[in-house]
């Protein structure tokens, strides 16, 4: 499950470094998502990170979120960067791809929430905020 937790963090860390970049600015929707798998990237890399402290390797059951929201990020990233960087503008194929990614936002949302409901190793923190900057 460490391995799981530096997936999750490297996922994070490549979609958009946590130093020296300014959140998202209200109407920019792929830095909003960026943003956002971002910090459920980082959240459950640390979660991962904890269970394995608490757990040991665990079994591919265990691992199975974890690595499908590292893949759901990272599949987001490159969808993202697709839309962005295209240099002769099919709209029909930008459309699909805006598709394709929200679909893959929303089951990243499913996902946090199932981490996040997952058992953890220590008590919560009182005002324990995470995923607060989730947005819909």
């Amino acid at each position: 499950m460490d391995d799981v937790a530096d997936c999750l963090l490297s996922v994070a860390w490549n979609i958009f470094p946590l130093m020296g970049k300014p959140r998202a600015s209200p109407g920019d929707r792929s830095e909003e998502i960026r943003s956002f798998l971002v910090d459920i990237c980082h959240d459950a890399g640390l979660r991962a990170r904890e269970w394995a402290a608490a757990h040991g390797a665990g079994t591919a059951a265990d691992r199975h979120l974890f690595l499908r929201l590292a893949e759901v990020g990272a599949d987001a990233n490159l969808f993202l960067g697709m839309v962005s960087g295209t240099l002769v503008v099919d709209h029909e194929r930008v459309r699909r791809r805006w598709t394709e990614i929200e679909a893959l936002v929303r089951e990243a949302h499913e996902l946090a929430g199932l981490i996040k409901g997952r058992p953890s190793p220590r008590p919560p923190l009182v005002g324990d905020q995470s995923f607060s900057s989730v947005r819909s």
